[in-house]
């Protein structure tokens, strides 16, 4: 939660007025920002900018003053009602008891009014006076209700003082809480301005003015928490038999009811002044197409419409084909009928992509598809157990461990001080602004996967879109190239995209990272060099804005943590390069993936939300395709497809089918999904490579795999692709367009695709594929 609604959300609100105005001082900063950098653009003199800068911080200075002298007016105001009212509660309760018990043998002893302590700066401990010391030598207040002379007038009296206490005592709480929260809100603003406007603020203020004013002072806060406790000891004495536990027990249950009405009054305010300013400023939306259904009242969404016809479709496709006699074998017709219900469902999402990878191992199972390997039919327990063998492999495990090392780099800021040390270094200009952001995203794909890495760098390039005039072009170019280059960077490590996880299930032997490194990083700089240029191109972000804001690196200190984490990291990575070595010691790569898994979740670095969050509809997904692919294999289906498509191939060279392949995979990605292109034909490409006159079933599997990556001409494409399109500026209008991926997703797709079977087909062949 940001702290401005946090500040909102804790608040209490009839005091709301006088906590520090968080979201106003901010605006403040961000416009600050914005007058900073079209100074640099409008070619504004260095003294007259300079000037005008300095204007800005004064009043942002200014602002905080008078922040500081609300805050202040307002606790020395509540401060003095509240300690005044317990004195005056404190009178009552001694006078409220028979005058027998009250006095034992000496009148009370008076005490010193705490105003007066913090005046006078003597000791602020807490001292048991006169009356606290008679009223626990009386008989506790509750015990002698039903006693009283006047039982009525007393027990009206009773639950008079008590609600008076209680009433107290949440307003103490509730003061104590009201410094609490203005001191972290000037401490969080003033860190927010250093680093916007990268000054030097928060150490000055904050000890200078902030923490010397009376409300901040150690010795303020010692005496109001001080007076808490005075309560909490009344109340005890008098209806608690001097029990301050049970004390404190009540009245904090009263406190939480008190915060839980407040919250929840607060949260209505903030939803309903969220509405009004989104009816103020945001045009009505469209209202959603929906489809009545015939001979009722009933309308359902049109998008529903169109998922249960293409589920329908599907069906009907799949009672067809397993009634079709294609390939004159029951298993491989009913395994056909299989792989075609799964590839509408997959293309179409005619409901989520996971469902159906979920519903693929109870299909294998009860069409009984699978065969043994003297062609009989498997029995359904060899077969469900075969299944789900296939299900988890050393490739999910190396996909989870990739998740962990993602989530530990992400989690302690590891990837964004990374990023933001090499973007500080960029400058202002636009063009050397988008080509480090491009490089940040396809460098970090290759350790955070490029499901992560566009959200991450989105938000880095964060102050740059703020300070932008609306309708710039520059805001659509960065978000285009960190998608695209995101789209690339998906080709460049193992671990980097679900595909490239996918393609790892169809080589053998393993390549290991060396020889993907060897093959995918030339690919990948060319193709991130050519789509920056094409940007500049199209969008020519220099004419535009000629200078950007400043993206300033952080100035946290490095912990020991992290450079754990970056050991354990180097090592799992080192281990993956040198795993054809180390093959007859660990066997597979996913064991290595255990390493960081086990490391991170066994010290506590991750922990079980960490757990959660990783992404496991694409796992479902992946363990879906490798069960169908499974299928597939065992019921011949996948050797009678490639057979015959070697016969219509086997005349070409190596590098036309390997063109043939990569453009079919093209059209599939960029309309479908690129995990999905790998899920579907990454095992027809393996099994045709197999049966070649000469084998190069690896040469083809890998070009397939890295040619899933190339698609990136539609918004539905990729996970960047979804994540930049649904990116919109303060308005709420998108950034980007589907023309947009259109004009600079398609060619550089196509040049990406003829970059693999020529550059690619090089280098693989140079390794012996």
């Amino acid at each position: 939660m940001k702290f401005s609604h946090s500040l909102q959300f804790n608040a209490v609100p009839d005091w709301i007025d006088h906590y520090v105005a968080y979201d106003q001082l901010k605006k403040l900063i961000f416009r600050i920002e914005k007058e900073k950098v079209e100074n640099l653009n409008n070619s504004i003199d260095p003294e007259k900018a300079s000037s005008i800068v300095s204007s800005g911080e004064d009043k942002f200075l200014n602002q905080l003053d008078l922040q500081l002298d609300k805050v202040f007016s307002f606790y020395a105001e509540k401060e003095s009602e509240l300690y005044i009212q317990l004195e005056a509660l404190e009178k009552d309760l001694n006078e409220s008891a028979p005058s027998d018990q009250l006095y034992n043998d000496h009148h009370p002893v008076p005490f010193q009014s705490p105003l007066t302590e913090l005046d006078s700066t003597v000791d602020l401990s807490i001292k048991e006076t006169g009356p606290i010391k008679q009223l626990r030598r009386k008989m506790s207040i509750e015990s002698r209700m039903t006693t009283d002379s006047h039982p009525d007038k007393y027990v009206e009296q009773l639950v008079d003082l008590r609600s008076q206490l209680i009433s107290l005592y949440v307003s103490l709480s509730e003061l104590d809480s009201f410094v609490e929260l203005n001191r972290m809100a000037f401490d969080k603003i003033l860190k927010k301005h250093d680093k916007v406007l990268d000054g030097n603020l928060r150490t000055q203020y904050l000890k200078k003015m902030v923490l010397d004013s009376r409300p901040f002072m150690p010795q303020t806060v010692e005496t109001l928490r001080s007076q808490i406790e005075r309560v909490e000891r009344l109340y005890a004495d008098a209806f608690c038999n001097g029990h301050t536990h049970v004390a404190v027990r009540q009245m904090k249950t009263h406190l939480r009811d008190q915060i839980t009405y407040d919250r929840n009054t607060v949260w209505k305010d903030m939803v309903g002044q969220e509405r009004k300013t989104l009816d103020a400023h945001v045009t009505p939306s469209k209202p959603v197409k929906s489809f009545q259904i015939p001979f009722t009242q009933r309308s359902i969404p049109t998008e529903q419409v169109r998922s249960i016809i293409a589920f329908l479709i599907s069906v009907i496709l799949f009672a067809i084909f397993l009634n079709v006699n294609i390939f004159g074998n029951t298993q491989e017709n009913y395994c056909f009928a299989l792989l075609i219900f799964a590839a509408i469902m997959w293309a179409t999402e005619a409901i989520p992509l996971y469902a159906t990878s979920l519903m693929i191992p109870f299909l294998v199972v009860v069409l009984g598809v699978m065969r043994n390997s003297d062609g009989s039919p498997m029995s359904a327990k060899a077969a469900s157990k075969s299944v789900f063998a296939s299900m988890f492999s050393g490739t999910i495990m190396m996909l989870l461990g990739g998740f962990s090392l993602a989530g530990a780099l992400s989690k302690y800021g590891i990837a964004k001080a990374f990023a933001t040390h090499i973007l500080s270094r960029a400058g202002t200009r636009p063009r050397w602004v988008l080509i480090s952001i491009m490089a940040v995203a396809t460098f970090l794909c290759m350790w955070i996967s490029n499901v992560a890495t566009p959200v991450l760098c989105f938000s880095l390039i964060n102050p740059i879109l703020r300070t932008l005039p609306d309708g710039s072009p520059v805001a659509p170019c960065l978000l285009l190239g960190i998608a695209l280059a995101s789209c690339i960077g998906g080709m460049t490590s193992p671990i980097s995209s679900p595909q490239n996880i996918v393609t790892l299930q169809y080589m053998s032997p393993n390549p290991g990272w060396g020889i993907w490194f060897g093959a995918a990083l030339p690919i990948s700089i060319i193709s991130v060099v050519v789509c920056w240029g094409l940007l500049l191109l199209v969008y020519r972000p220099d004419r535009a804005v000629p200078h950007l804001n400043k993206i300033k690196a952080t100035r946290d200190k490095v912990t020991w943590t992290q450079v754990f984490i970056m050991l354990i990291t180097i090592l799992t990575i080192a281990l993956w390069c040198a795993e054809s070595s180390l093959e007859s010691h660990i066997g597979d790569t996913g064991v290595i993936a255990t390493i960081p898994l086990f490391v991170f979740f066994g010290t506590g670095i991750l922990n079980k939300n960490d757990l959660n969050a990783f992404l496991w509809s694409v796992v479902v997904l992946a363990q879906g395709g490798m069960a169908l692919g499974n299928a597939v294999t065992s019921s011949g289906l996948l050797q009678d497809i490639a057979l015959r498509i070697k016969d219509g191939v086997q005349h070409l060279e190596p590098i036309a089918i390997l063109a043939i392949f990569a453009f079919l995979i093209l059209v599939f990605a960029t309309f479908v999904s690129h995990t999905v292109a790998a899920l579907i034909i990454v095992p027809i490409v393996q099994e045709v490579g197999a049966h070649l006159p000469i084998p190069r079933a690896n040469l083809l599997v890998m070009g397939a795999g890295l040619a899933c990556s190339a698609g990136m001409g539609l918004p539905v494409s990729g996970y960047p692709n979804m994540s930049a399109v649904m990116m919109e500026d303060q308005t709420g209008k998108p950034y980007l367009t589907t023309k947009d991926f259109i004009i600079v997703g398609v060619p550089v797709s196509i040049f990406i695709t003829v970059l693999i079977f020529t550059l690619g087909y090089g280098i693989m062949s140079g390794v012996g594929y």
